[in-house]
């Protein structure tokens, strides 16, 4: 879509503004503006698109209190929160939304004046942390968990839009990890960990109250990935052969939730392996049926101790069969 200056987004806004606020129909919209009736719709398309316009809807999401008391039970968890999929919703993106809503409820509920909680990155930690609405200010500290994305990537869901935006919705502060995620030399990497500025930051997140991150499936291709940039196909099969099924915090597991054993691993700069399964909370808001092998892989990894997902996920976790 190409770039639309101020005048542009004033007409688009007033267009939303009269079909959203003033009830007016799109036909008599296009009377009064004399525009046609599809560039009316196209007009609140883009306002939808360019979050001109947002709607809150004044009622929680249904939860499925069943599947969360049999998910805790099965893998011990501290908590889960499932979203009943009352219509069968087969849109991965809609799933994501809608649990990226239930876990920035859940922060809302959970954090309290003094706590620090590290965030990962992704489009489920875009959408939890597009979705905050705190009911009150909250004097907290966030963390980048994880260095930052390449050049290319979609700049709204990277660590460290997301690492300010969440500090600035709460009122508190940000920390910062001015690094890359992934460094493929040994000596650059060790070098970059002795800058006073990132090993401020990297004393901070081992210390962290909570942990937030999504869960990926290795298998998947999408552009917004973690590890879009960074990982070639070529790696990516050589992964899958060594039995990864997915990765957290942009470490990849085998399959019982285990550190692969891969140099790539050991190649990251962010919080450690060990340091993340000391955080005494970790979030994970986790969404699309492909990514129910990494997930379960997490949890029999014991790397997740609150489970935000869909009714979908949740019972196809708890119709696997133990292996």
């Amino acid at each position: 879509m190409r770039q639309m200056d101020e005048e542009e987004l004033a007409v688009i806004a007033e267009v939303a503004r009269m079909y959203y606020v003033e009830g007016m129909s799109q036909l008599d919209i296009a009377n009064i503006l004399y525009f046609s009736k599809a560039k009316v719709s196209r007009a609140l398309r883009i306002a939808r698109e360019e979050h001109i316009v947002e709607f809150q809807i004044n009622y929680p999401l249904k939860r499925s209190i069943k599947l969360e008391t049999e998910l805790k039970r099965r893998f011990g968890l501290k908590e889960t929160l499932v979203v009943t999929d009352l219509y069968e919703n087969r849109n991965t993106d809609i799933s994501i939304k809608r649990i990226g809503e239930m876990a920035a409820s859940y922060l809302d509920e959970i954090l309290k004046d003094g706590d620090s909680i590290g965030i990962a990155w992704g489009r489920t930690m875009y959408q939890t942390v597009r979705q905050l609405k705190p009911t009150s200010p909250r004097r907290i500290q966030v963390l980048q968990l994880m260095g930052n994305s390449m050049d290319d990537y979609q700049m709204d869901i990277d660590v460290t839009t997301l690492t300010e935006r969440m500090a600035r919705t709460f009122q508190g502060t940000a920390t910062r990890l001015y690094a890359p995620m992934y460094v493929n030399s040994d000596i650059v990497r060790k070098e970059l960990l002795k800058e006073p500025i990132i090993r401020k930051t990297m004393e901070k997140i081992r210390t962290v109250d909570y942990a937030l991150t999504g869960i990926a499936d290795v298998s998947l291709e999408h552009p917004k990935s973690t590890w879009a940039g960074y990982l070639t196909e070529r790696k990516k099969r050589e992964l899958e052969r060594k039995g990864a099924v997915g990765y957290l915090c942009g470490y990849f597991l085998d399959k019982d939730g285990n550190k692969l054993p891969d140099p790539i691993n050991d190649k990251i700069i962010g919080i450690s392996f060990e340091d993340l399964k000391r955080v005494p909370h970790i979030i994970a808001a986790a969404g699309g049926l492909d990514k129910t092998n990494a997930i379960r892989a997490a949890l029999k990894g014991n790397l997740i101790h609150c489970l935000i997902t869909d009714s979908r996920i949740a019972e196809k976790l708890l119709a696997m069969r133990d292996s």
